[in-house]
């Protein structure tokens, strides 16, 4: 930072604030006389002039400020309606940085104090361009990660139609027509072939396993409301004899939205398996939030289950995989037919400080 007592700091900002609107005008030339070379900037060039006006301002805000710049945050700098590549924010600030270092050695020349004007508009005008060029990469990088992810919808979209409009009718389709051999089977009196009781039950495992995919595919946005999610995916679960209570307790928004989003897949996982082998009376989901860890507990006072030979299926592996996405740990008790218990600890300090990422 160049310090210049309180004299020159006012001439100096006084140099600018005069040939404010002169600076504008030539710069606005300039970006006409380029707009060739600007991707785009041919319809831009009021945008361009609107954030140079403001940057104009920023430089002579930070001439006339007295403390150490370093010591205070830099302006809140707004790009709103500018979607700009970095490369040509910083073309278009070379530019007018070109301009406004002439005209303020133009203005300067034969003053004693030449130099240390030139000096202050210099480190001034270099402070509030980075700023903006940081806040301008930082968010057409957002904007590409937005962009990126809304592909990634899309595409998922498609593949979930398709299994469903293609896939799914078909894997339907033949089911019902094996379900209804089969009865027409028992009403006759004749015995079932075995071979179509076990293709029925294998199609009706598929379409189970297909709708299962489709909507993995389709949870593709981050969760709103964890509470609301589990409400939605109980409301389409067919429990049979078994009660199931679900249970939140704490604040969801301690918690950062795509860390939620693999609660839940772990959560509906072990729910659904708990519905689908534990016949059991009683299932019971509590999740509990505080500001520094996430514990989602799912128990069911079923018939248990061999952990070790169910570690190598893919749904406790799946469940696994997810916690340790966003630093957590899964355990799995089942203990003869005294129940089972689906566990996942998430510590959210260290989620925030990008562990498991």
């Amino acid at each position: 930072m160049v310090v210049g007592n309180d004299a020159l700091r006012r001439t100096a900002a006084e140099v600018l604030e005069r040939r404010h609107q002169p600076i504008l005008a030539a710069y606005r030339q300039r970006l006409a006389a380029a707009s060739d070379d600007f991707e785009g900037a041919a319809g831009l060039i009021d945008s361009y002039t609107a954030q140079a006006d403001a940057l104009l301002r920023e430089t002579t805000s930070e001439i006339r400020r007295e403390t150490d710049p370093l010591s205070t945050p830099p302006p809140v700098v707004s790009t709103e309606d500018v979607e700009l590549h970095p490369r040509e924010c910083f073309r278009a600030v070379v530019a007018l940085a070109d301009i406004v270092l002439a005209d303020a050695l133009e203005q300067s020349a034969g003053k004693p104090d030449q130099s240390g004007i030139l000096a202050l508009v210099a480190d001034a005008l270099t402070r509030t361009t980075l700023t903006r060029l940081a806040d301008a990469s930082s968010r057409y990088a957002a904007g590409l990660m937005n962009e990126v992810h809304q592909a990634q919808i899309a595409e998922r979209s498609l593949i979930a139609r398709e299994l469903h409009d293609r896939l799914g009718h078909s894997l339907s389709a033949a089911y019902r027509n094996l379900e209804a051999h089969e009865l027409a089977q028992e009403r006759r009196q004749d015995d079932v072939d075995r071979r179509v009781v076990i293709a029925r039950e294998s199609l009706h495992d598929a379409v189970g396993y297909l709708r299962v995919l489709i909507a993995d595919l389709r949870l593709s946005q981050p969760l709103g409301s964890l509470d609301e999610a589990l409400a939605n995916f109980l409301s389409t679960v067919e429990t049979g004899e078994a009660r199931l209570h679900t249970e939140i307790n704490g604040d969801e928004s301690w918690v950062p939205p795509e860390v939620l989003d693999e609660v839940f897949l772990v959560v509906r996982e072990a729910l659904r398996n708990a519905v689908a082998h534990a016949g059991a009376r009683v299932i019971h989901a509590v999740i509990d939030i505080t500001p520094h860890e996430l514990r989602a507990t799912v128990a069911d006072d079923g018939v248990g289950f061999d952990v070790a030979a169910a570690r190598d299926g893919s749904g406790l592996r799946g469940m696994a995989e997810r916690a340790a996405v966003v630093g957590g740990r899964l355990a799995v008790r089942a203990a003869g037919h005294q129940g089972a218990s689906v566990e996942l600890v998430v510590p959210l300090l260290a989620v925030e400080a990008g562990v498991g990422r």
